[in-house]
Order: C-alpha cells, then structure tokens, then sequence
C-alpha cells in the first residue's frame, strides 16, 4: 500500500519552479520603473495641488486685505501693501513641496504664471528640486493682476 500512495503523489519539477520564478522575476523588473513614474507623477500632482492651494489663498488674502496667521503649523498667509506703493505683496508661507530630482512637471496646467516663473518654479533649486516647505511671494499690480510669483526656502 506505501508504494501505491509514493506512485500517486504527484508535484513540482525542479524546471517548473524555476520558470515560475524567473516569470516572477520579469514581472516585477517590467513593474519597478512603471511604479517609479507614477510615484514621480503623484509628487508632482501634490507640489501642484499645494501650489494651487496658496494661489487661491493668495487671491483671498488680497481680495479681503487681510492676513491669515490662525494655525502657524499649517501655511500661513501674510499681506503687505505699502501706502505709497500702487502694488501689494502676498506671501503664502510653509508650502509643501515634493520635490524629485527630474523637477517639476504640469506647471503648464497654471495659467497664471508666466512662462519665466514657470521654468524658475519648476527648476531643481525650486519647487521642482528637493521635499521642503516653501514660502510662495504673489507681487500684484494696481489692477490686481498677478506681477510675479517667486518661491524662496522657508528654512532662510
């Protein structure tokens, strides 16, 4: 009866495990660099989202003339007009950047900035350079049309 049982048992073969793990092994070379770029397109889409996010806290800090120091962990907004000046500057302070070191991507989406700012922001000692916070300068004109936008380290 024991060689009945040992004549049934059936299982792998050496090659066949083999084949398994070398599929396997494809597999994932093919998916690190797809999981790489998504993970640099879902940086870039946070950097974008937080930029997004201190412009329209810039555009109400301006409109009301007013700053916004409530939550100091949080980015905090700081408006300045001097009296003898037609322009007013917005300061949008502790911008979360996800930087990566092939820069920013997707600053075409914004279209109020200039194509200048766009490369200036994108570039790698910018918001497209390493993960930091930053503080993002809006600097309006007299008709309240957006100058320039500048970011500067938050650390300095």
């Amino acid at each position: 009866m024991l060689k009945k049982i040992r004549k049934n048992k059936k299982g792998f073969t050496l090659a066949e495990l083999l084949i398994v793990v070398a599929i396997i092994g494809v597999l994932v070379a093919i998916s690190i660099p797809i999981f790489t770029s998504q993970l640099e397109k879902s940086r870039d889409a946070v950097t974008l989202s937080n930029l997004r996010a201190a412009y329209a806290q810039a555009q109400s800090a301006y409109l009301t003339q007013s700053s916004d120091n409530a939550d100091a962990t949080k980015a905090t907004v700081v408006y300045t007009a001097p009296k003898d000046s037609a322009e007013a500057t917005v300061v949008v302070k502790k911008v979360v950047s996800k930087g990566q070191d092939e820069g920013l991507n997707g600053l075409d989406e914004l279209a109020w900035l200039t194509d200048a700012e766009r490369k200036t922001l994108a570039a790698e000692d910018s918001l497209g350079g390493k993960a930091q916070n930053w503080d993002i300068k809006f600097t309006y004109n007299a008709d309240g049309s957006i100058k320039s936008v500048e970011a500067a380290d938050s650390s300095k």
